[in-house]
């Protein structure tokens, strides 16, 4: 085919598309503006009918109340009262029914749509009193005869009785069958009122028939559109249609929801709906809905139906004359194509002849008499092919460079071609693997094996590097081991791109494989040495705050012990108390060694005492950058729990809460008394409503990424890089609150920081009774002391001991103010300190200052945490006096003496 034919056909073409392109984003559009307008205008047209039809249904409700409150309503009551005469205006119950009927003709006369009232008296007997209706094809109104009460009277009857003061029954719409039967059926409503006396009592019930024609019909003037309406009952039954401008009543049986179940879904819980579905015949129809509880009563719902073809004719016109400017405009197309495309193929086919001229013989001989741009592309083109050559020379150059660079790669590279077959290996490719040609084959297989990451399980072959860059596939550090015979395994990762040819399809591709094996084992030391690490900050807080609560606890029992001596039931329960306090100290020298695996031991224990005690531990734990607020609640519940795990789970929280705070934060830590309802648990597996204890940890990190929020306590999932973390630590906590019978649930916005609740079952057991005699009292003296300890509880233990043993003891908080102390005088024999004090200065720190003024001053040291201040290397440094926490008063009065006197004396068992 010629160029100038292909020109001509390729620039008609842009044009047809471009016209058909515009024509088609013009119909969508318009179709998507129209649409959206169109069913906005069908919901309201819905909505204007129901507010028609409940503002019709307000004013007959105030005219029903409006007539019962005529005059002559009262003045029959009187009558019938007194004897059938009226006391106040003398007429007679007849007269009084006479002016009834004439009240209610004249109401009804202004009404057009009030088709019958009727008074039916209660009592012994229920009957009609006056009956007035609407008759004839001119709407007279008169007296009628009195009728029979029918069942649907009885049921008016006791549905208006029932009601208060100054409410009306509204009844459901009925049909009612003329007595010219080709007439249509004529939709009713009740309306029924209670007639009362004086003293409230009912009497009678104003009842009218109230016709609906009329109200339908301005409803229909006032919107001017033939659209199907369907009045319906929300919860499901049809009351009536309007269709063809005619009323009709709706077929028993039938719900809206089944005959338009788009509808329903798209309505839910609102108000008010649109929507397009496919009819049963087939075509596309537009559907509007809403839903509002009118004065009747009852919860009412229009439904306007419309062909969506309607709604969509202003996009239909708009395609139709998109389609008469494309047929126009690819007339023009044509002809303008052909007169530029004959202009500009010409000097084209000239180039077109030399350039294949060039081919055969690789001598350029351009045409003469170029001129404008087929000129200057002959020039081009004859530049290029100088450059061809100069290029070709660099790229050989290049090429070399090249080869010479990838053998001297650290990293082996494999380049393999599309039939799978290793095209090239350099040299540290060729160490590692063996030949290239022989990689991969049986022979190569039984001298080298593949494994997985792990270095264990054998790496099936298709799921090789070589095997996936056969694929085509594109991978980034697959992780891989290679043992050669029973050498040391190496491993590997290995990252592949494919190669593409010239036309675009698969050529081969190039693997690199890079040797991690140091890299791996440098990880796997630094992940030893910050486990190692982190265990050993935890372990040396925790012994000394659980040194201090278990040196007041052996105090109190040997105060106990010695309040009951005598008494053998209540010895034996000191001595047990006292074994217990013994194995619980030997328990502080084994934290190192604290396994989590081990039973549950629930019991009742109080959440905000374990907060306050856990935060004294994480203020050392987490470093100065992170804030710890605590916001216990009061009167909070006893909770049903394993005091150590729920400790060590908020230890947990609060240690990934300061990984996700790397430049500081704060962590909140609060608790309350929590309800859980029946519909939480519902919505909430595991869970069973009550009373709870709830502990939140909250932190202002990095929070978590709504992607995985739903699997933080997956087992071994974590977002932490290699090397800082297992995914173990949230599985853990998550495990041991579901088997303590709690729950647990994760709220966070990534960006602001997360809050981790736990709500732990409530529980009214008592703590476990304690075990275990005291020892005797050891000998006292006269001298005075000076203690300084920061815990309050142990300094108050330890000045009521001193005082019992004879001793005369001033406290301090702190180094601070026991210097403080010093300097203003106090004289004393014996300075008694613990080694970690809170202020700055620790307790080695400050008998170092105290003695340089005072270089005989005695020093007794007491600690259940001494690490790096007079123990090194697990030794106590030379010339140091310390007591270990705990200690009982035995103890604590023969150190003192031994350090007193200067005698060295066997240290008491």
């Amino acid at each position: 085919m010629r160029l100038w034919v292909r020109l001509t056909l390729a620039m008609t073409g842009l044009v047809l598309c471009v016209v058909a392109a515009v024509g088609v984003l013009a119909y969508y559009n318009i179709g998507r503006a129209v649409v959206p307008n169109g069913l906005m205008q069908l919901v309201g047209n819905a909505k204007a009918r129901l507010s028609g039809f409940e503002s019709i249904l307000r004013v007959v409700r105030n005219e029903v109340l409006s007539t019962r409150s005529l005059s002559a309503h009262q003045g029959w009551i009187r009558a019938r009262l007194n004897g059938g005469v009226d006391p106040q205006d003398g007429l007679s119950a007849d007269a009084w029914r006479r002016h009834l009927a004439d009240d209610y003709a004249a109401v009804m006369g202004a009404k057009q749509g009030f088709a019958e009232f009727r008074l039916i008296v209660t009592g012994d007997r229920d009957r009609e009193l006056v009956r007035v209706v609407r008759e004839g094809t001119e709407g007279r109104v008169g007296a009628a005869a009195l009728t029979e009460l029918t069942p649907r009277d009885e049921e008016l009857l006791r549905r208006a009785r029932a009601l208060p003061a100054d409410e009306v029954y509204f009844s459901p719409i009925r049909f009612e069958q003329p007595s010219d039967a080709a007439m249509p059926a004529v939709p009713l409503i009740s309306v029924a009122a209670p007639v009362r006396g004086p003293s409230g009592e009912a009497f009678g019930v104003l009842v009218l028939e109230f016709d609906l024609r009329p109200t339908f019909e301005r409803l229909r003037a006032a919107l001017g559109n033939d659209t199907e309406v369907y009045f319906v009952d929300a919860s499901g039954p049809y009351l009536m249609n309007y269709s063809g401008g005619r009323i009709m009543p709706a077929e028993s049986g039938r719900l809206w929801q089944q005959d338009y179940p788009k509808l329903a879904a798209s309505l839910g819980d609102k108000q008010g709906t649109a929507t397009v579905f496919d009819a049963a015949d087939g075509r596309r129809t537009a559907a509007a809905i809403v839903v509002a509880p009118l004065t009747s009563g009852l919860r009412t719902g229009v439904i306007e139906i419309e062909p969506f073809d309607r709604i969509m004719a202003p996009a239909t016109a708009l395609q139709s004359s998109g389609i008469v400017v494309a047929l126009f405009g690819a007339i023009g197309a044509v002809l303008l194509a052909a007169l530029l495309s004959r202009s500009l193929a010409r000097p084209i086919g000239q180039i077109s002849a030399a350039v294949d001229g060039f081919a055969r013989t690789g001598r350029l001989a351009m045409p003469t008499g170029l001129s404008g741009e087929p000129k200057i592309l002959a020039a081009a083109f004859a530049k290029v092919v100088d450059e061809i050559e100069q290029t070709g020379a660099a790229l050989r150059g290049k090429s070399e460079l090249l080869d010479k660079t990838i053998a001297s790669m650290a990293d082996a590279v494999v380049v393999i071609d599309a039939e799978g077959q290793r095209v090239f290996a350099n040299p540290t490719c060729v160490a590692l693997f063996g030949a290239a040609a022989e990689i991969g084959s049986e022979r190569w297989k039984t001298k080298y094996k593949r494994y997985l990451g792990d270095g264990v399980t054998p790496m099936p072959d298709e799921q090789s590097p070589s095997w996936r860059a056969r694929r085509g596939e594109s991978f980034d550090n697959v992780e891989l081991g290679i043992r050669h015979a029973d050498e040391v395994l190496v491993q590997l990762v290995a990252s592949c791109r494919p190669i593409e040819n010239p036309d675009g399809t698969f050529g081969g591709s190039v693997i690199v494989y890079r040797d991690v094996t140091a890299l791996r084992e440098a990880e796997r030391q630094l992940r030893q040495s910050q486990k190692m690490q982190v265990i050993g900050q935890l372990t040396g807080g925790v012994a000394h705050d659980l040194n201090n609560i278990l040196t007041v606890v052996t105090g109190g029992i040997e105060m106990l012990a010695e309040g009951v001596a005598g008494k053998p039931a209540l010895e034996e329960v000191a001595a047990i108390v006292d074994q217990a306090i013994g194995r619980a100290s030997d328990l502080t020298n084994g934290l190192l060694s604290f396994s989590r695996k081990q039973p549950l031991k629930p019991r009742s224990i109080d959440v905000n005492a374990l907060i306050a005690d856990t935060a004294k531990l994480l203020r050392a734990t987490l470093g100065e950058q992170i804030e710890i607020d605590i916001n216990p609640a009061p009167e909070l519940r006893l909770a049903l729990a394993d005091p150590s795990q729920l400790g060590s789970a908020l230890i947990n929280l609060a240690i990934n809460a300061r990984d996700a705070m790397r430049d500081g934060g704060k962590l909140l830590l609060e608790t309350g008394n929590v309800d859980l309802d029946q519909s939480y648990a519902d919505h909430h597996d595991e869970v069973s409503a009550g009373r709870y204890v709830m502990l939140a940890v909250s932190d202002s990190g990095t929070g978590i990424p709504a992607a995985i929020r739903d699997r933080v306590f997956e087992p071994f999932f974590t977002t932490k890089p290699i090397g800082e973390g297992t995914g173990l630590g949230l599985s853990m906590v998550y495990g041991f609150i579901k088997q303590s019978g709690g729950h647990i649930e994760v709220y966070s916005e990534e960006g602001h920081g997360t809050t981790i609740r736990i709500y732990l079952p409530c529980a009214s057991a008592q703590d476990p009774k304690l075990e275990g005699p005291a020892p005797a009292l050891a000998r006292g003296g006269k001298e005075t002391l000076l203690v300084v300890e920061d815990d309050v509880l142990v300094r108050n233990y330890v000045m009521a001991h001193l005082a019992a043993l004879g001793y005369t003891a001033n406290s301090a908080a702190t180094a601070a103010e026991a210097l403080s102390m010093v300097d203003g005088g106090l004289e004393f024999d014996l300075l008694f300190t613990d080694v970690i004090l809170s202020g700055g200065i620790n307790g080695r720190q400050l008998a170092d200052t105290l003695c340089k003024d005072r270089p005989r001053l005695k020093v007794l040291f007491t600690s259940g945490y001494t690490e790096n201040a007079i123990v090194h290397h697990g030794r106590l440094d030379a010339g140091v006096h310390l007591l270990a926490k705990p200690y009982r008063r035995a103890q604590l009065a023969q150190m003192l003496r031994l350090v007193l006197d200067g005698k060295l004396e066997e240290p008491v068992k």
